[in-house]
């Protein structure tokens, strides 16, 4: 049984033991990731009783679900995530060190099942468990200081982005308005226009504020080189509770350009015969290509849609497209006026419902609340089906070679396959983009395995009764395409939970 885990704990198998050398407790301090990494022998009443009671004397917020749905502030993205006993919802650090020191006082590691939620849109469900959920929903603080943006665990990406727009500042993250920042940065923070350029949003990481499991605080800098490693893809986890992020921002780019073009079978068999997507990695850092396969409701068959995000104008960016692709390939693109050329934030809003496009300023107030509740007034409807809403869901991905175009013919062969009328159709998506630039360049400084390109695909569902066998078949078979064309060099998945018990062969 897992013992601990963490929202998004995308995270490898912790460096060498992190213990800090002016703790007076740093002795027990390998006792507490022992006791952590070991198995839970049970989650009696009277446990978390004494929990609940110490932690509310302290006036620190806890529930108990009694086998019931979650707090909304605490509700996971995926319906069938674990259902924690007890939530504990501390308001700021000192609340998460004065509960840490409870679990070990009262000798809870290796006992009850603990995890660490910021956003709950996890996609192993690294947030939730079947003990305790530490659920960092309240601590939101987020502020921009000259190049430094600091974030706490809770912080909505939407605040994050409003944070980052309004002081013209950027830094790599993805298009996600409710995950929380504790996941985000920690683990991954794929950028579809800045990744190739600046690295992943975790590697802008710089520093931060850790409490170790034994409720020691350390302020995490190039002082701490283990410890801000591991910051740095997810690693964070095996050592303690990340109580606020550092992050490096760069001025905001001068615009974003971009073309999102739907190309038929016909034309996707012409990127396919050119290696389009292989030779992609030969382009400047400021162009990146993906390939998205969904189906759209206007639609009857599959659509491949042929993704181009680029820092250049539109003008520059054709022209490096036909010099490394080839003129049947930057033909698919080269009007300039389907091209979109504006501000990063837009680049940002395109999964936005018109209201939020239309005030931006709003995002500095969504909530969990908010999206769990009223989803459609922040995203639009297909972004709602297929990604965003909370739902049941099979999420898959893998590092793939670049020369991975055979994939993209069985990838919409498969989805030619799906019957035309099923309910799947308008709740799945396939995406393959390219990685590699900054990303690769700063891999010895990140705590997780990178390769230069990366496949995914996500099924959601509301029927689980119904649907959930159909779609975990399908799946399947899409798992089956994507390992095809497998990169073997990372060994392990983009993103991965390896907070399981034996800690090596399975992911959560």
């Amino acid at each position: 049984m897992l013992c601990q885990r963490q929202d998004n704990a995308g995270a490898v198998p912790t460096p060498s033991p992190v213990v800090n050398p002016d703790a007076s407790d740093a002795a027990n301090f390998s006792d507490i990731q022992s006791q952590w990494c070991t198995t839970s022998v049970g989650c009696d009443n009277f446990d978390l009783n004494e929990l609940s009671a110490l932690l509310s004397r302290q006036n620190i917020q806890v529930h108990h679900t009694r086998g019931q749905l979650l707090p909304t502030n605490a509700q996971m993205h995926d319906r069938a995530a674990p259902l924690p006993r007890l939530v504990v919802s501390p308001k700021n650090e000192g609340e998460v060190v004065q509960t840490l020191r409870a679990f070990k006082s009262l000798r809870l590691y290796g006992r009850i099942p603990l995890s660490v939620k910021s956003g709950g849109h996890g996609y192993f469900n690294g947030a939730s468990c079947t003990g305790v959920m530490l659920n960092l929903s309240a601590m939101t603080g987020r502020r921009v200081d000259n190049n430094t943006l600091s974030l706490e665990p809770g912080c909505l990406l939407a605040g994050t982005i409003d944070a980052l727009a309004k002081n013209q500042k950027a830094v790599p993250h993805g298009d996600c308005f409710g995950v929380g920042a504790g996941g985000h940065f920690l683990t991954a923070g794929w950028d579809l226009i800045l990744a190739r350029r600046f690295g992943l949003g975790c590697q802008s990481v710089v520093g931060g504020r850790i409490a170790l499991w034994d409720g020691t605080v350390l302020e995490v800098d190039d002082n701490h080189a283990d410890l801000l490693y591991a910051m740095r893809g997810g690693a964070a986890a095996g050592v303690g509770v990340v109580t606020k992020i550092h992050l490096r921002v760069i001025d905001e780019p001068r615009r974003a350009a971009w073309r999102f073009t739907r190309i038929d079978k016909q034309q996707l068999a012409t990127c396919v015969k050119s290696n389009a997507f292989a030779n992609s990695l030969g382009l400047p850092r400021d162009v990146s290509v993906s390939f998205r396969f969904q189906f759209d409701p206007d639609a009857t068959e599959p659509v491949c849609s042929f993704n181009i995000v680029s820092l250049l104008t539109a003008e520059e960016t054709i022209n490096v497209l036909e010099t490394h692709l080839g003129q049947e390939v930057s033909r698919l693109v080269d009007d300039t006026s389907r091209w979109q050329q504006k501000r990063l934030l837009d680049l940002r809003l395109i999964p936005a419902s018109d209201r939020l496009k239309k005030d931006p300023t709003k995002l500095a107030d969504v909530t969990q609340e908010d999206l769990h509740s009223t989803p459609l007034d922040y995203w639009t409807e297909s972004s709602t089906k297929r990604e965003m809403d909370r739902s049941y869901f099979t999420s898959i991905s893998y590092w793939v070679r670049p020369n991975c175009e055979d994939m993209f013919n069985g990838l919409y062969h498969a989805f030619e396959q799906v019957p035309s009328r099923h309910p799947a159709r308008e709740r799945m998506y396939a995406l393959v983009i390219l990685g590699g630039g900054r990303m690769n360049d700063l891999q010895d400084q990140c705590a997780m395995p990178l390769g230069e390109a990366l496949a995914r695909f996500e099924l959601h569902w509301d029927d689980d009764a119904k649907e959930r066998r159909w779609g975990e078949r399908f799946t399947a078979k899409i798992s089956e395409i994507l390992r095809s064309v497998e990169d073997p060099c990372p060994g392990r998945p983009y993103r991965g939970d390896v907070w399981i018990e034996g800690g090596q062969g399975r992911y959560a």
